[in-house]
């Protein structure tokens, strides 16, 4: 779909792009900004950075704590059940697990900005031509953990689904089926072993971040420049993302509910495309990225975001703005993402320059 000079400049940026590891407010993440710069500016965009301050504390620490509290829970409710019966046991997992949820919400929303402690500093860069109504994001920050996307994600899915097995046995026992003591041993197992790749997943700098996120970035200026120029059109390169959406959170608090936001977060050359979403539908983007696909002859599937996967369209929906996050991968990438091992050397730019194709062509249609 894409010809070889597109590909041949896709490989370039994103060999420029991913030399190096980003941590969000280092002097490798700002030499890749600046990068982004000129290009926009040679596409005609006006440019400006805007400068924010957050706190690293929640991004790495909350979801470790998070993954504690809910095994936590299975314990606890399976020592009620044990000794004090499965209406008990119902009524406080169904409290602590209320106030789980509670407090991730307002640890997402507020605590990002507001709490005190691990304050850090970095830098949004906002591009515009002309009055957009459509803003093409992507981050630009990079990090590394101690395990891997892959099992990070399979741990997230496999805890709730101990979580779901637990409340059910105990809505089995309330209705007066007969369970043996040995399956709560087996629930509370169960919760410690999947909860532990999530408990040890610590926050570190060693990925040059070629699939997460140059990639994204490579796709967003290629089809940034692509656009016809007297079409209006915002570009946003955010920071922080991976320390909790921070960039994206901050920007988002000041923007409009009527614009569009289309998200490019990994783009890999293999695998099917995905257009993932938070919240309700969106109404606008999901049928229009739908046609267009099909026009480009591109398999894309539409649907929820992958449960322990965050991206900065979650920060946009979560105060009503429409928005997706548009990705390519494989069960492979995801092994990949946030270790060592995300180098541009696997990469020839096919996708990225596949990608670009997708996000131009659905900026013209919605803008």
């Amino acid at each position: 779909m894409a010809d070889a000079e597109v590909i041949r400049r896709a490989k370039a940026l994103l060999d420029q792009l991913s030399e190096r590891p980003r941590f969000a407010g280092s002097p490798e993440e700002a030499k890749a900004r600046v990068k982004c710069r000129e290009e926009l500016e040679r596409a005609g965009f006006s440019c400006r950075e805007l400068p924010f301050e957050y706190s690293q504390w929640p991004g790495r620490w909350g979801p470790p704590i998070g993954a504690a509290f809910q095994a936590a829970t299975i314990l606890v409710v399976a020592h009620m059940a044990v000794h004090h019966g499965p209406l008990v046991a119902l009524v406080v997992g169904a409290a602590l697990l209320s106030a789980l949820m509670f407090a991730a919400s307002d640890v997402k929303r507020r605590w990002t900005a507001a709490f005190p402690f691990q304050r850090a500093s970095s830098v949004t860069l906002e591009a515009r031509r002309g009055d957009p109504r459509v803003w093409v994001i992507a981050h630009i920050d990079s990090k590394s953990q101690t395990v891997p996307m892959l099992i990070r994600i399979a741990s997230s899915l496999a805890l709730a689904i101990t979580t779901v097995s637990a409340f059910l046995v105990l809505l089995l026992s309330l209705v007066g089926v007969k369970l043996d003591i040995s399956v709560w041993h087996l629930l509370a197992l169960a919760a410690l072993v999947v909860a532990l790749p999530s408990m040890f997943c610590f926050v570190r700098n060693d990925s040059p971040g070629a699939l997460d996120n140059a990639s994204g970035v490579a796709a967003v200026m290629i089809a940034a420049q692509s656009v016809l120029p007297d079409q209006g059109l915002g570009i946003l390169i955010t920071s922080g993302e991976e320390l909790g959406l921070a960039g994206a959170r901050v920007w988002a608090a000041r923007a409009t509910p009527d614009m569009l936001v289309i998200n490019c977060d990994t783009v890999d050359d293999a695998g099917g495309w995905r257009c993932m979403y938070t919240g309700p539908k969106p109404g606008r983007i999901a049928p229009a990225a739908e046609a267009i696909a099909g026009k480009l002859g591109l398999k894309l599937a539409i649907g929820r975001m992958i449960p322990g996967i965050l991206a900065d369209s979650m920060a946009f929906a979560d105060r009503g703005i429409e928005s997706v996050t548009v990705s390519r991968g494989t069960l492979s990438t995801l092994a990949r993402i946030h270790t060592r091992r995300d180098t541009s050397n696997a990469l020839t730019g096919k996708g990225v320059a596949e990608g670009a194709t997708l996000l131009s062509a659905l900026a013209k249609e919605l803008g």
